[in-house]
């Protein structure tokens, strides 16, 4: 690939895709393995209510695109039988769907006689002789030649029948997608976001060892399970102590480090590099302080380095505020405002949430409002733009 072609975050690729299909026309996403080409399409098809129907052209052969041939009776002439893979003139759209998105991924690894199969869905959208549905839409996708993947330069008759561009890695576009992820974990989302060159850092084939990994984004997307589940087994609630050992009447979380199974999974996902520094953070960040210990010593209390880590602190300490005197309350404000930023703000919110509207807790509001250094832009939510394209439908 040129160094000229186009660049797109995934967002921008979204975009891209989707106005080239409102055109009627194909559009073809390169970049490297394992940054999200696949997940901009299944994206693409969903926000467009379209079936998805992925082929992986790396894995087919010629006879796949084009059918089988079949004696036509009337004739007595061979003709090609398709299969149901695709949907032809004639075919009922299926209930709940507007139409199909056909998804010719791996493009760049298919072999030759594939690739010449597919010159004909990509310019006439023809299969063995048969039009392809008019609500059937085709995207292709596939690895760029300089990957260290099974992939090929595509030939120019090839190229000049779609519009490529070529994504690249946004660790913003990541972070904004993994948040709503289902399953994240948002130890992973906040580490990725104080070091986003970790998201993506290849390293040549040459320069490591064979099955070595390094981070990509699919990877980290690995590793929400793998701290998931290690948490799932380790993670318990328990009552807290004060530092006499006297139980407080609070229950804290309390967890463990990164085990070494756990430990292993992740470096056989994003690389023992990034591995090995997630779970340093992961593990320094474990054990919060308690709320009585900031109580005691707001000045000197250690301060967790992560963002969940925090936020998490944010919504003890709030509890413990309410229920404690007026000194311990100055000496939890005091702590609050070395956290800052955000989680002061948060901090604050809690405390909302847990008061009333009588007069009194209007003024206690108003007291740690006026007491907490909280900067005016955080006090209301941004709000992002709507991302999504034209219906090609």
């Amino acid at each position: 690939m040129s160094s000229s072609i186009m660049q797109l975050s995934p967002s921008e690729t979204y975009e891209f895709v989707t106005a080239a299909l409102a055109c009627r026309q194909v559009p073809y996403v390169a970049g490297p393995p394992a940054i999200g080409k696949s997940q901009v399409i299944h994206q693409v098809a969903e926000d467009a209510n379209a079936m998805m129907i992925d082929l992986r052209l790396s894995q087919m052969l010629s006879e796949d695109m084009t059918g089988l041939p079949e004696r036509d009776e009337k004739r007595g002439k061979a003709i090609y039988l398709p299969f149901d893979t695709f949907p032809l003139e004639g075919d009922p759209i299926p209930d709940g769907y507007s139409g199909w998105l056909l998804f010719l991924d791996e493009l760049s690894s298919a072999t030759e006689e594939v690739l010449a199969a597919a010159y004909s869905i990509i310019l006439d959208r023809m299969v063995g002789g048969k039009k392809l549905h008019s609500k059937c839409v085709v995207v292709a996708a596939g690895n760029r030649a300089s990957d260290s993947a099974i992939a090929r330069e595509l030939p120019d008759t090839l190229i000049t029948r779609m519009l490529p561009c070529e994504m690249k890695v946004s660790s913003t576009d990541w972070i904004r997608w993994a948040k709503q992820h289902g399953k994240r974990h948002d130890t992973v989302v906040d580490f990725i976001s104080k070091n986003s060159n970790m998201l993506y850092a290849p390293t040549k084939s040459k320069e490591r060892e064979e099955l070595e990994t390094y981070p990509t984004p699919r990877g980290w997307e690995k590793v929400f399970a793998h701290v998931n589940m290690h948490e799932r087994e380790t993670m318990k609630e328990e009552e807290g102590v004060d530092n006499a050992g006297v139980p407080t009447g609070q229950i804290v979380q309390s967890g463990q480090p990164i085990s070494a199974m756990c430990f292993n999974l992740m470096a056989a996902a994003v690389g023992t590099m990034a591995a090995r520094t997630f779970k340093e953070e992961y593990d320094e960040n474990i054990q919060l302080p308690y709320p009585w210990e900031i109580a005691q010593s707001p000045a000197s209390t250690r301060i967790p380095g992560g963002g969940v880590q925090k936020a998490r602190l944010m919504t003890d300490l709030a509890k413990y505020f309410m229920e404690s005197d007026n000194q311990t309350r100055d000496n939890c404000l005091v702590y609050v405002n070395r956290v800052g930023g955000e989680y002061s703000e948060l901090f604050l919110s809690e405390i909302k949430g847990k008061t009333g509207e009588t007069p009194s807790d209007k003024r206690l509001v108003q007291y740690i409002s006026e007491r907490l250094n909280i900067d005016p832009l955080l006090r209301s939510a941004l709000k992002g733009g709507d991302s999504s394209g034209s219906n090609p439908f």
